[in-house]
């Protein structure tokens, strides 16, 4: 059985991000199983060369193609699937990801599999992983007998370390024209946080915390611990409870401390993808089904409000002695 594989690279101002080799590792094992040939396409308006190590790379050039768009890399992925034909075409399931690929499944009619964070191999068969029901439940997809689209999970995949050289490259100078598309405002805002790039401890509140009173309570948790800093997922900050520079997951921060306490935190996979690097992982939650408990050393049943004011006690009584 042999495939083509094309890679749709994330870029940001022209440079290639990290997340592209976890990409490249993917294709990396399916192209073992099949035999496959592996191209990375780089959108964008790109004045410098690239070359990729184990993949060629299709460079797709272009003025319509500066800034990111949804109809933008829609067209381009297009073009380059016309040139390439692949078999199974593979985009980082990021929020610039998701927002595209649904419509290149869509227009080469190719079924569509998101947030894949494995791959198994019977037989000639390759089965897809991928977490549902707020990762409570593990699902395994098999693709049927037209091509497809998979957004992988950012961390489900180690970074690409194989020697292989890097492959050829090419590139189309292509005009792109946007006839869908507004350009009402592009800003991009300061996202970084020093307290969560260098805390030890990370206290995460999740929606579990039910109004935004009950950060006071994470806040104090938090005082607890030297170095420490708070955090939330995705919902929190939906909920306006925690800046969306304080968050945790696929479309948030990347954090990887020594201690990371999740606070009525479901364990999407969204969420899990931005902690899964924590030393330690305590999760306190009243479900016991609760996905995060599969990914957490320490679990703890219980509600919040009956646990951390006990907790907050215990601290500083110890603290006291």
């Amino acid at each position: 059985m042999s495939h083509s594989i094309m890679i749709m690279c994330e870029q940001s101002g022209g440079r290639i991000l990290p997340v592209t080799s976890e990409l490249i590792s993917c294709a990396n094992l399916i192209a073992a199983h099949c035999h496959s040939r592996i191209t990375a396409v780089l959108p964008g308006l790109n004045t410098d060369a690239y070359s990729i190590p184990g993949a060629d790379l299709l460079i797709i050039n272009s003025p319509g193609l500066a800034e990111y768009t949804c109809e933008g890399w829609e067209m381009a992925a297009m073009l380059a699937a016309e040139q390439i034909m692949p078999d199974i075409i593979i985009i980082a399931h990021t929020s610039t990801g998701y927002d595209y690929a649904p419509r290149v499944a869509a227009l080469t009619g190719s079924g569509c599999i998101t947030s894949v964070c494995g791959i198994e191999f019977t037989g000639d068969n390759l089965t897809y992983r991928r977490g549902g029901f707020h990762g409570k439940l593990d699902l395994q997809y098999r693709a049927g007998e037209q091509a497809l689209v998979i957004t992988v999970l950012p961390g489900a995949f180690p970074s690409y370390d194989g020697q292989t050289e890097a492959g050829m490259t090419s590139i189309i100078n292509a005009d792109i024209q946007l006839a869908c598309t507004s350009n009402v405002q592009f800003s991009i805002p300061d996202q970084a946080n020093t307290e969560l790039e260098h805390a030890e401890v990370i206290i995460s509140a999740g929606k579990g915390i039910g109004k935004a009173e009950n950060l006071q309570m994470i806040r104090a948790m938090a005082s607890c611990f030297n170095r420490s800093a708070i955090a939330g997922s995705r919902v929190a900050c939906d909920n306006g409870w925690i800046e969306y520079n304080a968050q945790v997951g696929l479309t948030g921060q990347k954090v990887s401390p020594q201690l990371y306490v999740a606070c009525g935190i479901s364990g999407s996979a969204q969420h899990i993808a931005g902690m899964n690097g924590s030393k330690t992982v305590v999760s306190i939650n009243r479900d016991p089904e609760a996905a995060i408990f599969r990914y957490s050393d320490i679990c703890i049943v219980e509600e919040l409000e009956s646990f951390i004011p006990e907790f907050i006690r215990e601290a500083e009584k110890h603290r006291a002695e």
